[in-house]
């Protein structure tokens, strides 16, 4: 039987291409931060980054651009082409997936740059939606959520908060 150590050990060199770290404390530091970087997207985001990843791809394809390196000029086009169609947030988190691939690649996308921003503000000013308020509550809500906030330490926080 494999003793656990040495396959955590093998594990953390492998993550290091084969480098040895100075020291243990420091093997252990840097395999704690990769644990902390494979940990630092939910799935559900990077499935949403995967599927508009393959969308961006697909769009360069059929417009006769390459897709990595992106450039904000292409990033502004495939704005501009699928604006009218999806909401702001949409808009938003494809250019995340976008950045944070030509990251990975060693490529960093500048998201500030002009044909990004002004195109996305462009987008928001033509088809977006104003933000709806929410009305504030009234003296008759607040009282009511007092009266269900219990008589523990939570319940006398929450009733100080609404108050």
């Amino acid at each position: 039987m494999a003793n656990p150590l040495t396959e955590a050990r093998k594990r953390q060199l492998a993550r290091l291409n084969g480098a040895k770290p100075p020291s243990p404390r420091a093997a252990m530091a840097l395999a704690k931060s990769q644990e902390y970087q494979d940990a630092a997207d939910a799935p559900s985001t990077l499935r949403a980054y995967a599927g508009d990843l393959a969308n961006f791809n697909a769009w360069c394809e059929k417009h006769g651009f390459t897709p990595m390196p992106a450039t904000p000029e292409i990033v502004g086009a495939y704005l501009a082409a699928a604006g009218e169609g999806y909401a702001m947030p949409t808009l938003r988190r494809r250019v995340a997936a976008i950045a944070r691939a030509c990251g990975v690649a060693g490529q960093p996308l500048d998201t500030k740059h002009p044909a990004i921003r002004e195109t996305l503000r462009g987008i928001g000013r033509k088809h977006g939606t104003p933000a709806r308020r929410a009305a504030a509550l009234t003296t008759t809500e607040i009282k009511k959520l007092c009266r269900a906030c219990g008589d523990d330490l939570a319940g006398l926080r929450a009733t100080g908060h609404y108050s």
